[in-house]
């Protein structure tokens, strides 16, 4: 180890020699630092972070990213949406024996209609597909207010409206509206998919 330090610059063995010396801290000074330390104030970090995550953030997207984002979360709703019917029901699902007819045609498909009004006496269900006859598709009262009653439809567009208790007709609130019927009548649609498989 001697003939190593004989070998270095004069300067480096001087820095070695003074790194090697024991360094003397004056004990008051230490005091000092320790009580400046304590004095200071808590860090307040959950303002600052809480600040920070709610703090609005510019994001710029290239117009090709943003296309594809946008095909993306509409391929997700179509998706999405062809596995639920207007009721909540999966597609999968078929309407209960008892209220759907025992064999529907292989073309028709039982189509739920379904109206929140707690305060009617009666419901109907009027449209194109029944000749807006109001006996001739009744409704049936729900524990929790609502009526519905399913109907089996052919594949198409069929144009109907809801009337309660005989006289007033009620547009499907959970429909797209049809175009004005000429006499000032809102109607609802519905549409119909192709064959069930």
């Amino acid at each position: 180890m001697s003939d190593d330090m004989d070998r270095l610059d004069p300067y480096v063995e001087w820095i070695a020699t003074e790194a090697r010396r024991p360094v003397s801290i004056d004990p008051a000074a230490r005091q000092r630092l320790l009580d400046a330390i304590r004095a200071e104030p808590a860090p307040q970090r959950s303002g600052r972070v809480l600040a920070w995550l709610v703090e609005p953030r510019r994001f710029v997207l290239p117009p090709i990213a943003a296309a594809a984002l946008a095909a993306g979360l509409v391929g997700i709703g179509i998706l999405g949406g062809s596995t639920i019917n207007r009721d909540g029901r999966q597609s999968t699902e078929r309407p209960p024996a008892d209220v759907a007819s025992p064999r529907l045609p292989d073309s028709a498909r039982a189509v739920k209609f379904v109206l929140i009004a707690p305060q009617a006496a009666r419901v109907a269900v009027v449209g194109d597909f029944n000749g807006w006859d109001a006996a001739a598709t009744p409704a049936v009262r729900e524990k929790d207010g609502t009526w519905s009653t399913y109907i089996p439809l052919r594949p198409g567009r069929y144009v109907y409206s809801f009337v309660v208790d005989g006289t007033h007709f009620v547009s499907d609130p959970a429909a797209p509206i049809a175009p004005d019927d000429g006499y000032g009548q809102k109607n609802s649609v519905v549409v119909v998919a192709g064959a069930v498989s």
